[in-house]
């Protein structure tokens, strides 16, 4: 089953920079250095098997796998073995290249054919950035997450990190996301090379590290429901989970598929990633604030959706100012705090709800509209401030203020939400101002449509009836006027 978070748009004010970059990065790496591997290995198998070197290293690769590699040794032993197959084990062993040099009987001729051999190998990108558990180096260890394996291994990682890539960036800022991407890569390939049973396979591709991004995801959020797009076969829809067990099924998810399945997929460099990035991002929000801070103490939602590192320790001094000014009730300089965040965050709930709760007790005021119209527009795009549109919506209807001063786009748009999810009765006052004062809306016709059918589902049948009835004589020339007045002729 595959699990995409739906949780957040990307944002137009902070755009996912970092995200895009590293892709780039990705990319480059590929096709600069990655392009001519599969000819050059192929290359240097010819070169093997043409040469005959096998019957300079028979004795000698018997010697090593005896003490090191017990496949390979009995796939020496087995007369029925591909050549191919013992060839391709001897090129990717490093270690047994090594080994041949400190031999006794390392002859002049056997010499000459390695150097060109390897003079052969040395042009692959894999035998220098590829990490290889039998000859380990921290350098490989970066440079192994942004290597891949084919141009598809390259295409489908970058599809996820760019759908978790964003996310975070957004979620953390660019430099704690980079951190993250990097720390579970490493953790990726250590985790990599302590489980793997083939000590002698490259590992390469940036999995582990967006797997981390994706472990991450999940800890940030940790037992809040997020909205998640899921597709089974067939079977394809939107869903909210709790961000930890969505973590627990990639996690099961990566140890079932390493002990069922027999291909070259690293799942344990991705279980290590998982986890190391679900670590960091719960190490990171632990010590993101002052701990004696107001801040950290009143709320768990400070910030949905943070801007560039730079900006944090000014965005938490304003929270904290605008808590302090709020417990002196001077509200005035409160606004004034939350509002400059608001100005960097425009959907953060937290800040948002207090603003709410600070301009209410003032509803003819032009600032009680304004913030009550950019609610109701943030919610459309942000499932997370549903209920507090709501309750700007109910407020609005019960406080003399009406629906009136709220833009007429965004009364559109919240409306086109609200009967997608087919709630229907909260809108109806809604929609009769749309059709007193703003009856020549391009897109109206459609939303009444959609209107109409939605009350029938739920139930309202004179509702729907009278609606179609408005559209098919208000509308007779468009698609919404037309099938109004099939629904009716069908009854």
């Amino acid at each position: 089953m595959l699990l995409i978070p739906a949780e957040n748009r990307i944002s137009k004010q902070n755009p996912p920079i970092l995200t895009i970059l590293i892709i780039l990065i990705n990319v480059l790496a590929y096709f600069s250095l990655q392009t001519k591997d599969n000819d050059i290995f192929y290359q240097g198998i010819e070169f093997y098997i043409e040469q005959d070197m096998m019957s300079f290293e028979r004795q000698a690769l018997e010697d090593y796998s005896l003490e090191e590699r017990g496949d390979l040794y009995d796939a020496l032993s087995n007369p029925n073995t591909p050549k191919e197959y013992l060839v391709q084990s001897i090129l990717l062993d490093q270690k047994f290249s090594k080994y041949i040099k400190s031999r006794s009987d390392y002859s002049t001729e056997w010499r000459k054919k390695r150097d060109k051999l390897e003079s052969i190998l040395s042009e692959a990108s894999l035998f220098q950035y590829a990490f290889f558990p039998s000859d380990p180096s921290l350098f490989t260890a970066f440079t192994h997450m942004f290597m891949h394996g084919d141009i598809g291994h390259l295409i489908g990682n970058m599809i996820f990190l760019f759908l978790f890539g964003y996310n975070l960036e957004l979620l953390m800022g660019r430099t704690k996301m980079f951190t993250t991407y990097i720390l579970s890569g490493l953790a990726a390939v250590t985790f990599f090379a302590i489980t793997t049973d083939d000590k002698f396979v490259p590992l390469v591709g940036a999995s582990g590290a967006i797997a981390g991004l994706m472990g991450g995801f999940a800890a940030w959020y940790g037992l809040k429901s997020i909205r998640y797009f899921y597709w089974v076969f067939v079977i394809f829809n939107y869903v909210r989970l709790p961000a930890a067990l969505v973590l627990f099924y990639w996690l099961a998810k990566e140890v079932v598929q390493d002990s069922m399945s027999n291909d070259n997929v690293a799942y344990m460099a991705h279980f290590g990633g998982l986890l190391g990035g679900a670590i960091c991002v719960w190490l990171l929000k632990m010590f993101r604030f002052n701990p004696g801070s107001v801040a950290a103490d009143n709320t768990s939602e400070f910030i949905d959706v943070p801007v560039h590192d730079d900006k944090a320790a000014s965005i938490d001094a304003h929270y904290r100012n605008g808590l302090s000014a709020t417990q002196n009730l001077n509200f005035e300089q409160a606004k004034t705090h939350f509002y400059a965040i608001l100005h960097e965050q425009p959907h953060n709930k937290d800040v948002l709800n207090r603003l709410y709760n600070l301009e209410k007790t003032s509803p003819e005021s032009t600032r009680y509209t304004k913030l009550c119209a950019d609610i109701m527009q943030a919610s459309v795009h942000n499932d997370s401030l549903s209920s507090l549109a709501e309750q700007c919506l109910t407020d609005l209807r019960h406080n003399g203020v009406g629906f009136k001063p709220i833009p007429a786009s965004i009364l559109l748009d919240y409306s086109r939400k609200q009967v997608r999810h087919k709630k229907t009765e909260p809108i109806k006052p809604i929609i009769s101002l749309l059709v007193q004062h703003y009856s020549d809306l391009e897109k109206l016709p459609d939303l009444l449509l959609h209107f109409a059918f939605a009350a029938g589902q739920n139930g309202d049948w004179q509702g729907k009836q009278k609606v179609l009835g408005f559209i098919s004589q208000k509308y007779p020339d468009t698609f919404a006027g037309q099938e109004a007045k099939k629904a009716l002729q069908e009854g």
